[in-house]
């Protein structure tokens, strides 16, 4: 509806204007907003240091499992507290929203590089990469949380390291659920989403670099041609063979 989307244009100056209002921060620009959140930029006067401000969407406010599902985003955050995952440094409310203001991480996104740079990734970058990706998850599910919306926007190449954003869907790690009871790998609350999500990023890092021989379109384990261990292994993360019983497994299951 138009008059919604006037609302929330409208919220934004009154974002502007509280941010305004703080002794050191100064507001920069409008970043984008999601299904739940609008995010802003904004600037601390005395160091330049710069944070996003993430705000519920105001059309939500007046749902109760939805500001909880928002809070509980920054409260994962906090819980988590790693270097590769954005830290909570204020929380509050601007005319009864919710927001949390949380570090700014200057890089790109895995999207950015392959469909706005042209970035290419050789099988063995590819797979260093999701190295360090399983390992970063590793340490996010040791602190008893399930990320599930590993895709290429919500990870960042920062000076050669990965950072991880966006845990609007995460959610506290079950342990032993029946695999047969899970419909949809994305929305376990287990390893197995999160794994399954990887699959899909190391797809992308892959198809990077291909180079298609003709115009019919193929499943991926015949057009990309990988070695056996390779395709073994993104079949065990996308569900299409035995699933690995934990991050931990996958990773130590790695080709080469």
């Amino acid at each position: 509806m138009w008059w919604k989307r006037l609302f929330e244009k409208n919220f934004d100056h009154t974002v502007e204007r509280f941010i305004a209002a703080q002794p050191d921060f100064t507001f920069k620009a409008f970043l984008g907003y999601g299904s739940y959140g609008r995010a802003y930029l904004i600037e601390t006067s005395s160091s330049q240091q710069q944070f996003v401000l993430k705000c519920l969407r105001p059309k939500h406010g007046r749902h109760q499992k939805t500001i909880d599902k928002f809070k509980q985003e920054s409260d994962i955050l906090q819980q988590l507290s790693l270097p590769y995952v954005p830290s909570i440094h204020m929380t509050g409310t601007i005319q009864g929203i919710p927001f949390f203001i949380m570090d700014y991480i200057n890089g790109q996104t895995f999207e950015q590089l392959i469909f706005q740079n042209g970035a290419k990734f050789t099988m063995t970058q590819s797979l260093a990469i999701t190295k360090q990706l399983l390992t970063q998850i590793i340490a996010i599910h040791n602190h008893g949380i399930v990320h599930r919306d590993l895709r290429i926007p919500n990870i960042l190449l920062v000076n050669k390291q990965l950072h991880i954003i966006d845990f609007g869907l995460a959610t506290p790690f079950k342990e032993n659920i029946d695999l047969a009871t899970i419909g949809n790998p994305k929305q376990a609350q287990n390893h197995i989403s999160d794994l399954y999500f990887v699959g899909h990023f190391l797809l992308f890092l892959l198809y990077s670099s291909y180079e298609p021989r003709s115009q019919q379109e193929k499943a991926w384990q015949h057009e990309l041609n990988l070695p056996v261990e390779v395709k073994n292994f993104l079949e065990r993360l996308l569900w299409i063979q035995e699933p690995f019983p934990s991050a931990a497994e996958a990773l130590q299951s790695m080709p080469y």
